[in-house]
């Protein structure tokens, strides 16, 4: 290499020095100086600040997804005729036993929507085309018997289900009363009541 290439690298080099110290000085003095402040005229809009600029409150965070709650499984109940005591919590009441002594399809009784329906019911046999589940109320008087067979003559010849299950208090005996209302349901109304086994 030459000596007037050397020198000419030289001059190059320190030019290349001398910008970048000036530009570092003016960057050093527009960072001392005094901000002033902006008149109101030539500040952004509101518009075009950041959400957490423009107002002071923080942003609210997305919600979270939440599933639905399943629909609840309906169930039309047959109760006793003419009586219209039968409630829809005395209903939930004998699934919440029923699900309590392990019987895992009466799950919880809040997923269950109940209707309960009189025996004699003039939309009964458009209701019993239209639901798949219905039970038949046993209650555990002396009179029962009577009562539920009522209940069920007067639902077939409404126009009711052909297959019920039998909602009873757990205490109630499969011998005597329910086998007994299930063969008479069986053999006079072709009508199938369900009984849980035990």
């Amino acid at each position: 290499m030459s000596q007037d290439q050397a020198a000419g690298l030289r001059q190059w080099a320190d030019a290349q020095r001398m910008k970048q110290e000036q530009g570092g000085e003016e960057l050093a003095e527009e960072s001392l100086a005094p901000m002033t402040p902006v008149p109101a005229s030539q500040a952004a809009p509101e518009s075009e600040l950041s959400p957490e600029v423009s107002s002071g409150a923080p942003q609210p965070i997305a919600p979270l997804a939440i599933t639905p709650p399943a629909p609840l499984k309906p169930l039309w109940v047959i109760g006793p005729a003419g009586r219209g005591t039968l409630t829809r919590a005395q209903v939930k009441q004998r699934l919440g036993q029923w699900s309590t002594l392990g019987r895992k399809w009466a799950g919880s009784p809040e997923a269950w929507e109940i209707h309960v329906i009189d025996p004699d019911a003039p939309e009964l046999a458009r209701l019993t085309a239209q639901h798949a589940r219905w039970a038949l109320w046993i209650s555990s008087d002396a009179d029962a018997f009577a009562q539920m067979y009522r209940a069920l003559r007067l639902a077939r010849e409404h126009g009711g289900p052909q297959r019920l299950l039998a909602l009873h208090e757990p205490n109630v005996r499969r011998q005597g009363l329910l086998s007994n209302l299930r063969a008479a349901a069986a053999s006079y109304l072709a009508t199938d009541l369900l009984l849980l086994a035990r």
